[in-house]
């Protein structure tokens, strides 16, 4: 894996182990230990930090899909979300959240 993926992981778990600890109540998800091949076998193959983020980046515009729009658009554009660039997802994540807090507002 990566150097830059295990040290991003190992980053975001110690946050998470601070913020839970911070208060009483408080709870944070946390990455998976970079030891966890199986997890992390399948989740990035490659084990880049680029993958990963390509990742998460199809993911957020999923989720923020069937948050502004429903799920069944979600579904609906799926497959086309991996054959988009990675500037072209963002746009639609930012799009998505110009949906989301109109609805908010509305």
């Amino acid at each position: 894996m990566e150097k830059a993926l295990v040290d991003y992981i190992l980053a975001q778990r110690t946050e998470a182990k601070a913020f839970t600890a911070a208060a009483p109540g408080n709870f944070m998800g946390m990455l998976p230990h970079p030891d966890e091949f199986v997890y992390w076998s399948s989740r990035v193959p490659t084990g880049t930090m680029a993958e990963f983020e390509r990742v998460e980046l199809e993911e957020s515009a999923y989720y923020m899909a069937a948050d502004a729009m429903s799920k069944s658009y979600a579904r609906m554009i799926s497959p086309k979300l991996s054959d988009m660039t990675n500037d072209q997802l963002v746009d639609f994540c930012a799009q998505m959240s110009i949906l989301m807090k109109a609805d908010k507002a509305a």
